[in-house]
Formats: C-alpha cells, structure tokens, sequence
C-alpha cells in the first residue's frame, strides 16, 4: 500500500516546525511586533502629527511678532513719489478672543484623544499577535495528535493483513483500518496548511521566526486566569482604562467645546498692536528731488464685534449643538457596547476554563478505553473496529482539548482588551508567569 509509504515527507514537515533552543514566549513576540509593525509605526507617526494641533491652538494666543521690508519706484506720471524704501516690525497680542482660547482646549484634547487611539492600535496589534501565537501551537497540538491517531491506524492496518493471511480477519478490517488512516491524513494535511498560514502571519505581524515559538507551560491547562475577580471587577477596570470608552468621553468632551467656540463667535475680542517702521521716500524727479523719511512706532488696541453674519453664526451654534447631542449618544452606545464585551470575555473565560477541564477528563477517559479495548480485542472480547473507533475518539478529544485550552488563554486575553488593562506590565508578567 503506497500511500503509507509517502506519509515521512509530512512527518519531517511537521518535526521541522518544532520549537528550536532559542524560543520566545508572547510577551517577547508582542515586544517584537511594537517595534517591528509598519502599521503601528504608522499609527505612532499620527499620533504625533495630531498631537500638533495643541501647539497650533496655542500658538494662536501667543505674540505674533512680523518684519517686512519695502522698495517700490514708479514713474513720476503716476505718483509724485518716485522711490520708497523701508522696513517695519508688527507685533499683534490677542487679550481677549473667548473662540480661540475653546480651540486651544479642543487643541489639547486632540491631542489627548490621539494617545488613546494609539492605545487601542496598540491593543489591536497585541490580540493580533496573540492569535496568531496560540493558532501555530493550537494546530502544532493538532499535528502531534493526528500523527499519533495516523501511526496507530497504520500499524492496525499492519495487523490486519497479517491476521487475514491467517484467516482471523476479513478484508474489511484491513479496508476500515486503511479508511481510519486515509480520514487522519486529509486532517493532517489541512492543519498543517493551517499551521503554515498561522506561522506566516506571525512572522509577518513579529519579524520573528515561528520555529522558534515556546509552548505554553507543560502544555497543560494554564491555572485559573480569573482567580477571585468578579465580573463588577472588571467592569470598574473597563470604565476606567477601556480606549474605545476613554476615546469617546474626550470626543463628547471636545465636541462640547466645539460648541463653546460656536457660541463664542458672537463675543467681542480685543486685540493689542505695535510697531516701528521706518520709510525713505523720494519725490518728483531730476534736480529738483525732495527727500522725506518717515520713522517712529505705533501702539494700537482694536475692539471688534459681529453685529451681522448673515446667520452664519447661528447656524454654526445649531450645528455644534449637534454635534454634542450625537456624541452624547454615541457615548452611551459605547458604554453599552464595551460593557457587553467584557460581559461576554469574562464569562468566556470563566466557561473556557471549564471546558477546558471536561475536554481534558474526557482525553483521559478515552485514553483509558483505548487501553482497555486494546487488551479486549488481545484477549478476543473487543475487535480491530471497536479499537480504531477508540483510537479516533481519543484523538479527536485531544484535538478537542487542544481548541479549548487556547480558545480559554484568548478568551482571557479578549478580556483584558476590553477591560483596558492588555498593555498592563504587571498583568503581562501574570500572564507570562501562568503560561511560560
């Protein structure tokens, strides 16, 4: 039978993806995803840009200080004045503009606003590379079981030609034995596709090297990730530290004093000038010339008021006003959203773990059926089909076990995100401590 030739070329494939010495553990492959992701340098570079707009803002209330130099010379047909040069300094100081000292506020929330969403980018990436880290031991546990399950329905197939040469066995057991192996190796080469796409996408989220990746402690189910914590716990968390939340506050908090500057328009300013200048101007033309220079400083304070806009102003006001009353809604829809979320994480997690622990007793349940069906079919009470039907059992509880334990390690993950707290030093040493 040829194909039970061909099945080493997959085994070395999948001993190649096997952890080398040097391995890295999540906390390093999240380390290593910071400092090497383009889109979350990216992310950084518009944080930075947006965190300019404070200092526009401010620049507006500070001293506006100009020079300017002239030389204008004109035929004498248009001007008596022939020739002028000179040169100027404008200084102008805002006293009192109520609109802008709003923009200034908005200007510093913008840029309080672009740290929170270089948070929640940041908490993005790390989930990123979270999945893509549990999903290339998740189907590394897989290719561990199934080549188990495959060897064992190779040997029974084994044996089953070698009974049925002695006459104790029919060709339809070595026919269930070879459709046992077949059935494990079309899974084997499905998850190993998808190991390789996890470890692509690791690499590419990491600049890392997937051969390198550490598995969780002992394989094992991690301890309770809960511990004593309550929902309620994790919600103060989120209420507090969540970005998603965080962000939408300062929007509320930005659109309000949008709505100030609005208002503000229809208030007066006050506004402080001075200058010095000093012109050189020449009159007429040829002999007759006359020389005048004119030199000397300014001071100057301009009161300005709309009295008329045309309802530009009021409109804007309308406007602005709506713009609070949207963001006030999309607060409460954020709160909602992100209270559902961690709802959800935490009882995933507390479920995750139970599953977790069944899926586990149910392994070692069928490994010992498999051990008494085998002794069975050694003293004639159990057959090759009731063995392979165990061996597959087996198999896909361990596969089964293997989805449940890293879907509970996410499941927390997930929590900590919504809870605002994944970028924490302390909860990534805790993590780190319970999975490595």
């Amino acid at each position: 039978m040829s194909k039970f030739k061909t099945i080493p070329f997959i085994f070395s494939l999948t001993c190649a993806a096997m952890p080398a010495a040097h391995a890295f553990t999540l906390a390093d492959a999240w380390q290593a995803a910071l400092n090497y992701s383009a889109d979350f340098s990216a992310a950084k570079n518009e944080r930075d840009a947006e965190a300019e707009k404070k200092n526009q803002a401010r620049a507006e209330l500070l001293p506006q200080i100009t020079a300017n130099g002239n030389y204008q010379r004109q035929p004498q047909s248009l001007s008596s004045t022939t020739q002028s040069v000179g040169w100027d300094v404008q200084a102008r100081q805002v006293l009192f503009d109520k609109s802008r000292f709003s923009q200034y506020k908005q200007g510093k929330l913008a840029a309080q606003m672009a740290d929170i969403r270089l948070e929640g980018n940041e908490d993005k990436l790390r989930m990123d590379v979270a999945k893509a880290y549990f999903d290339v031991l998740l189907n590394r546990d897989k290719l561990e079981a199934i080549k188990e399950e495959k060897a064992a329905y190779s040997q029974q197939y084994k044996r089953a030609q070698e009974m049925f040469k002695q006459g104790a066995a029919t060709v339809l057991d070595t026919k269930e034995a070879e459709a046992g192996f077949d059935s494990a190796l079309a899974k084997e080469v499905d998850t190993y596709n998808k190991l390789l796409v996890a470890n692509e996408t690791l690499a590419n989220l990491t600049g890392l090297d997937p051969a390198e990746i550490s598995p969780i402690k002992g394989g094992k189910i991690p301890a309770d990730l809960l511990g004593e914590t309550s929902e309620q716990d994790w919600q103060a968390l989120a209420e507090s530290n969540n970005p998603e939340w965080r962000l939408q506050r300062k929007t509320l908090e930005n659109a309000a004093e949008g709505l100030k500057a609005a208002k503000s328009g229809r208030w007066p300013t006050l506004t402080l000038s001075g200058g010095y200048q000093d012109n050189h101007n020449t009159y007429g033309g040829g002999a007759g010339d006359m020389k005048y220079r004119s030199k000397g400083s300014t001071v100057g304070l301009q009161l300005s008021m709309p009295l008329f806009t045309g309802g530009r102003l009021s409109s804007q006001v309308r406007e602005a006003a709506s713009r609070e009353m949207q963001n006030k809604d999309l607060l409460t829809a954020t709160e909602r959203n992100v209270r559902l979320a961690v709802k959800q994480a935490y009882e995933n997690t507390r479920g995750g773990r139970m599953q977790a622990m069944a899926q586990q007793r149910l392994l070692d349940s069928n490994k010992a059926k498999l051990e008494a069906t085998q002794i069975g079919r050694q003293v004639g009470v159990r057959n090759n089909l009731e063995e392979m039907q165990a061996q597959q059992a087996m198999a896909d509880a361990a596969q089964k076990l293997a989805e449940a334990k890293y879907t509970y390690i996410q499941s927390y993950l997930q929590l900590l995100q919504s809870a605002g707290v994944l970028d924490n030093e302390n909860r990534i040493r805790q993590v780190s401590l319970a999975l490595f």
